[in-house]
């Protein structure tokens, strides 16, 4: 029976060999990275790699599970409506941005490889799915207190969440956004349309 000393060595290597190939994934992508590279950053032996993860692949995968685990920021995400759906919505699409663009290497690796395997997207979809069944109830409990009008929820979060998706994808693989800078003034700026629209009242 290994001694709790035993155990917390294991789980050390392990949290080790994991942050290695999260960084060295990102710097030279999922075929540029070695097992032996990631060893060598981890300060363990290649064979400990493959005890831990069984393959190159499996260790790319317990990542992107590590990295992609949002369950205990979901609980904490509160959206609930004040009566103000503008700063509702501009103090969510802001948290949003600001989470989203935090780990764009990890972002890019994930859907280069996902292109490449679709089959990968059932490992990383709980985190966008997650986000936006939030937005789905704030838009459903929107429309109970009679502040939208009778909006679609699910396409409602859609197309809020596209956005800031959007606004990811373009900084992930372009460096930047070379749309729009997505500062405070335009996230509010995106919401002001997102809830009044831009039609005028059509005159007879």
């Amino acid at each position: 029976m290994p001694t709790k000393k035993g155990r917390s060595s294991a789980k050390g290597a392990r949290d080790r060999i994991l942050d290695a190939a999260v960084a060295l994934f990102c710097e030279r992508g999922y075929k540029g990275t070695t097992t032996r590279a990631i060893a060598e950053r981890a300060r363990v032996n290649e064979v400990t790699v493959f005890r831990k993860f069984g393959t190159k692949q499996g260790l790319f995968m317990a990542v992107v599970n590590r990295e992609t685990d949002v369950t205990e920021a979901l609980d904490a995400f509160e959206l609930r409506p004040t009566g103000d759906m503008v700063a509702d919505l501009s103090r969510v699409g802001r948290e949003m941005y600001s989470n989203m663009t935090s780990r764009t290497a990890l972002f890019k690796l994930i859907m280069t490889e996902v292109s490449r395997d679709p089959s990968k997207w059932a490992a990383v979809s709980h985190a966008p799915f997650g986000v936006l069944s939030k937005l789905e109830g704030y838009f459903e409990e929107a429309n109970r207190l009679g502040m939208a009008r009778n909006v679609d929820p699910h396409l409602a979060a859609v197309a809020f969440f596209s956005f800031f998706f959007r606004a990811l994808v373009a900084t992930s693989f372009l460096g930047r956004d070379v749309f729009i800078d997505v500062d405070d003034g335009a996230v509010e700026g995106f919401v002001r349309i997102f809830v009044n629209g831009v039609q005028t009242e059509v005159r007879g």
